[in-house]
C-alpha cells in the first residue's frame, strides 16, 4: 500500500483538511490502496521516512527537503490543494508518484 503524510504546524487543522480533501479525490477518481495520513511538522523528520508521498503545507526546511532527497520520498505542494487554486498540478504530481511506486 502507498502511504502519503501531509504536515502542518500542529498535525490538526490545515493538514487534517488536506488529508479529507486528498481522500475525497482518490474516491472520486476510484483510486484504492493509498493510505493518507497527517502529522505536526515537530515529528516530521522521525515519521518522513516510512512513507512514499509528501504533501506539505509550508515549504520543506532544509532537513526534510534531505530527508526526501535520500529516501526518493516526492515531495508536492499541498497549499494548492488547500485553496483550490492550481490544485490540478498537485494531483497530477500525486498521480505521477503514485504510479512511479508501482514502476
Amino acid at each position: 500500500m502507498a502511504s502519503i503524510v501531509v504536515a502542518c504546524g500542529s498535525g490538526v487543522a490545515t493538514s487534517e483538511t488536506v488529508v479529507g480533501i486528498i481522500q475525497k479525490f482518490f474516491e472520486e477518481h476510484k483510486i484504492t490502496g493509498v493510505d493518507v495520513e497527517a502529522t505536526d511538522f515537530k515529528q516530521l523528520a522521525t515519521q518522513l521516512p516510512k512513507y512514499d508521498l509528501y504533501v506539505w503545507i509550508a515549504k520543506p526546511t532544509q532537513e526534510i527537503q534531505d530527508i526526501c532527497d535520500k529516501n526518493g520520498i516526492l515531495d508536492i505542494n499541498g497549499v494548492n490543494i488547500l485553496t483550490g487554486n492550481n490544485d490540478e498540478d498537485s494531483y497530477k504530481k500525486i498521480l505521477w508518484g503514485l504510479k512511479r511506486l508501482k514502476g
